[in-house]
């Protein structure tokens, strides 16, 4: 028998329980002194047993031990002295006896063998369910932020495709805001469709506002302003902007408001202007 199928037999817990007669007991002896696998599995095995008997070792009541010290202390009487001749003493042990108490030792030994292994199995699958757990939560983690990149590049691609359509529909107007003196490196574009009334901003460049500021659109009609909304300044370029219907314009500019926007610009604060080619 190999010594994979000699340990897997149960013969080792069941020499670590007691349950075998004295020459399987030599056998196993032998074995163990010839394998140091199988030494190393008997050693297992009776540390295992060892901790279990210690687990559930149950001690003896302290009066117990005074009584036995008790009947030690006490002398002899003469009427209790054993005579000379000693009477034969005859064990009570009938023919079936012993067969019965090695049946009996099989089965605490097999008992012990089956609570181990219940024990390891039930560990050994309590790590299986936890790995397949963490498993299951890294998918689900990968599929949620596929997800999340999906609708991102599902969003770019259907800002690029509003651009370009914008971009080659010869009814929009490209107007080049650029910076006043006070703001030189400022520039945007406007697209604007007098027909549809629709105005985009694109290629924002502004300097970023300050807290609680922030950038207005106005179109101007015979030098008169009028709301087109308010500017997102960020660092995505990718897509345009758009803003308030304007029906008719002459001229667009930027200025620095209050959040929200103000009802009139503030002329003090113009960051941008650029007429509209005739």
């Amino acid at each position: 028998m190999h010594n994979e199928d000699y340990i897997a037999s149960g013969i080792l817990e069941l020499y670590a329980a007691g349950g075998l007669t004295q020459a399987e007991r030599e056998e196993v002896e032998q074995r163990a002194a010839a394998s140091p696998e199988i030494r190393l599995a008997l050693e297992e095995a009776c540390a295992t047993m060892e901790a279990y008997a210690t687990l559930y070792a149950v001690q003896p009541r302290p009066e117990l031990k005074d009584r036995i010290m008790q009947q030690f202390a006490t002398p002899a009487q003469e009427n209790n002295v054993i005579a000379e001749e000693e009477t034969p003493v005859h064990p009570l042990v009938y023919p079936g006896d012993e067969k019965e108490a090695s049946a009996y030792k099989w089965m605490f030994a097999a008992s012990i063998v089956l609570f181990l292994l219940s024990g390891w199995l039930s560990f050994h699958f309590y790590n299986k369910w936890q790995e397949a757990e963490q498993r299951l939560a890294g998918v689900i983690a990968s599929e949620q932020q596929l997800a999340r990149n999906f609708r991102q590049t599902s969003q770019q691609f259907k800002q690029q495709e509003e651009t370009l359509a914008i971009l080659r529909n010869p009814a929009y107007k490209q107007v080049l805001l650029k910076g006043v003196a006070a703001h030189p490196e400022a520039e945007m574009k406007v697209y604007w469709n007098a027909a549809q009334q629709k105005v985009y901003v694109d290629a924002v460049s502004l300097p970023a506002p300050p807290t609680g500021k922030q950038y207005q659109l106005w179109a101007l009609k015979d030098g008169k302003p009028i709301d087109a909304g308010m500017i997102e300044v960020s660092d995505d370029k990718a897509g345009m902007q758009q803003m308030k219907n304007i029906g008719a314009a002459q001229a667009f500019a930027v200025t620095l408001e209050p959040t929200g926007g103000s009802a009139s610009p503030t002329l003090e604060q113009l960051t941008v202007m650029g007429n509209i080619d005739s």
